[in-house]
Order: structure tokens, then C-alpha cells, then sequence
């Protein structure tokens, strides 16, 4: 997959000051006929929608077409063309510090309960090391035996055990962001991959960022009930103390228990286990019936929507105010299963443009 730039970054880069002027240098090249100038979709480019006049659709640039129209500047300014690869090879390390960071962040979203605490240190199983090197079984099972045989388990820059790796009961290998930081340098510097320089840039990235990614997420692990009892208060608040399928409002004749239910559960989706619209204020009466149906597997803005199925005596369709609630409540659940079936929100948050 190419990574595109927006006319807005490709301005940027260039010094414009607007995109208009990136696009008048756009149509310069479009009007040229020889091969010196000249803009190639698919590799200098990609329009962003496929109809309408040429000259007239956005467009997003690719690297090489940035380099393209760098290029031309290159022989009325100096080391035009320099500077422009150099910002370019600054917007190139960024993002896949951003990559490696989610993918961390991933990890940890995926296997939190796989994680062994020590010495203030948070280890992974060989799995997610793995997967935040973006390797396989091979590559990691050869990392690790050359750090073996070089005596990189000896000396004063050994791997220590409790500190870069720790063994577990089951007698599996753990390691911590600093002992994978140190199988993605030897991967860097020895492996064959060493001969691609993106799984050599990937991995000086993870060199970089997996220690203050591990901190973050490990601070996000210890806050998470206290954001997620946050986030049912405030959901509580919002929805004025009503069960939102019944319409019954809490007041100091009715004492409701409400409870905030996880349309998501937060076990399998903990990326929504505080995020407010994944949490539905209902009575406790109906929350405990939900679950007794369903059982202990995890569950769906679709599995409750299934539930009030066959449960529509819960709600009174019979009155406007019944039958606008019920609408509400079927378009809400609807549009947060499309949104999140297959979509981890904290993946979204944590893209950055450049």
C-alpha cells in the first residue's frame, strides 16, 4: 500500500502557501508533453475520486511525486530538491514511529492479560513480541539464539533476566520493552533482513519508541476502571437517570437501580470499555436478564438488539414517546455496531497526520 500524502502536505512540504498553488504547478506539468515534467498516475499520484474533469479532481501524492515537483524547483533554487527529500525522510521516520506505536498499542489492546508485572516492568509473551517486530517464529527463535551464542547473556550489556526477559512458570520466554529493543537491534544489524531497508527502518523505529510506548499503555491499563466508572457516571447523566428502554426515570419515589451496560464488552472490546457511546444505561432488572440469555460469551450492540426482539414487551410501542425512544435506541445500536464491529477506536485516535 502506497503511503499518499493530501494536497495539504504535499503544500506544505513545498514551502506553499496554499494548495491552489500546488495545483497550478500541477496543471504546469499536465500541460507539458515531454518526459522531464511530467506526473504519472498511479505512481506520482492517485485521484481521490474517479469522475469529473481531470484538472478538476483532488488529488493525493505519493513520495516520489512530491520528489517530482521538488524537482523542478531544483534548478532555480539551490538545493531546492535537498531540503525537500530531507523533510521527506523527517515525515518518513515520524510515521513509522506512529506505526510502531500502534501496532504496540494493538498488542496491548489484544493480549492485556497476558502481561507478567516485574520490577516496575511490563513483560510479553514471544507472541506480541512478534508481532511488534512484525516478524515470524524464525526470525525471533534466530534473534534470540545469536544473542545467545554472542554473549549478550554475559557481561555488562547481558540481557539480565527480571529486567530485559524473565521466565515464566510454564517455562516461557517473556520479555520487556527493553529486551525487545534489543532483539529488534540485532535484527537491524545482523539478521537477513538487514538487507531491506524498511524492516531495518522498521525496526530502529522500535528501538526507539517501544519503551515509552509499553509506559503509556501500562498507564493506560492502571486507569482504566477509574475511566471506565467515569464514563458510566457521565453516561448515567446524559441519559437524565432513565433506563433508556423503558423510559423509567429514577426519582426519590423510584429508587432504579441503573447499571451501565457494555454493548461491546469491555473484556473483548476494552478500546470501548470507556468510551461513552458503547455504554447503555438500563435497569438492573433488565441488564441481569440480558446476561442470563446471552451467557458468559462476549457481546454485540446486535446481541441486545437481538434480545429486545424478543423481549419487546419491555418497551410500549404503543405510545409516540415509546416508539421514538425504541427508534432512537435501534438507530444508535445500528450505527455503533457498523462503526465498531471491526474497528478499534484507539487505532483511529492514535493516527497522526503529517
Amino acid at each position: 500500500m502506497k503511503d499518499l500524502l493530501t494536497a495539504k502536505e504535499t503544500a506544505n512540504i513545498l514551502g506553499f502557501k496554499s494548495t491552489k498553488q500546488l495545483y497550478a504547478l500541477v496543471d504546469f506539468f499536465d500541460s507539458r508533453y515531454d518526459d522531464q515534467w511530467e506526473l504519472i498516475e498511479h505512481i506520482h499520484f492517485e485521484f481521490t475520486r474517479s469522475s469529473g474533469p481531470r484538472n478538476r479532481r483532488p488529488r493525493l501524492f505519493t513520495e516520489s511525486g512530491v520528489e517530482a515537483l521538488a524537482a523542478y524547483y531544483d534548478a532555480e533554487k539551490k538545493d531546492f530538491i535537498k531540503k525537500i527529500l530531507d523533510l521527506l525522510t523527517q515525515r518518513r521516520v515520524r510515521v513509522r514511529k506512529t506505526l510502531v506505536s500502534r501496532r504496540i498499542t494493538q498488542a496491548f489492546f489484544n493480549s492485556s492479560t497476558d502481561f507478567i508485572p516485574r520490577n516496575n516492568l511490563q513483560f510479553v509473551p514471544k507472541k506480541i513480541t512478534i508481532d511488534v517486530l512484525q516478524t515470524n517464529t524464525q526470525g525471533y527463535n534466530n534473534s534470540v539464539e545469536r544473542l545467545r551464542k554472542e554473549g549478550s547473556l554475559e557481561g555488562p550489556e547481558a540481557l539480565k533476566e527480571d529486567t530485559h526477559f524473565l521466565i515464566s512458570e510454564d517455562n516461557n520466554l517473556f520479555w520487556s520493552s527493553k529486551g525487545i529493543a534489543r532483539i529488534a537491534m540485532d535484527m537491524k544489524e545482523k539478521s537477513s533482513l538487514k538487507r531491506s531497508k524498511s524492516r531495518r527502518a522498521w525496526m530502529e523505529a522500535v528501538t526507539k519508541v517501544v519503551d515509552d510506548c509499553f509506559k503509556k499503555e501500562i498507564k493506560r491499563l492502571k486507569s482504566a476502571p477509574r475511566n471506565i466508572e467515569k464514563a458510566i457516571k457521565d453516561a448515567k447523566r446524559l441519559s437524565h437517570d432513565k433506563c433508556l428502554v423503558t423510559g423509567e426515570a429514577k426519582t426519590r419515589g423510584n429508587q432504579l437501580i441503573l447499571c451501565g451496560h457494555h454493548l461491546f464488552d469491555k473484556h473483548t472490546r476494552p478500546d470501548l470499555a470507556d468510551h461513552i457511546d458503547n455504554i447503555l444505561i438500563i435497569k438492573d432488572s433488565i441488564h441481569r436478564e440480558f446476561h442470563s440469555h446471552h451467557g458468559s460469551e462476549s457481546c454485540t450492540p446486535k446481541d441486545f438488539l437481538d434480545f429486545l426482539d424478543k423481549r419487546n414487551d419491555l418497551i410500549n410501542i404503543d405510545t409516540s414517546a415509546a416508539s421514538r425512544r425504541y427508534d432512537k435506541l435501534v438507530l444508535r445500536l445500528t450505527k455503533l455496531q457498523e462503526n465498531f464491529a471491526n474497528n478499534h477506536l484507539k487505532y483511529q485516535s492514535d493516527l497522526v497526520s503529517y
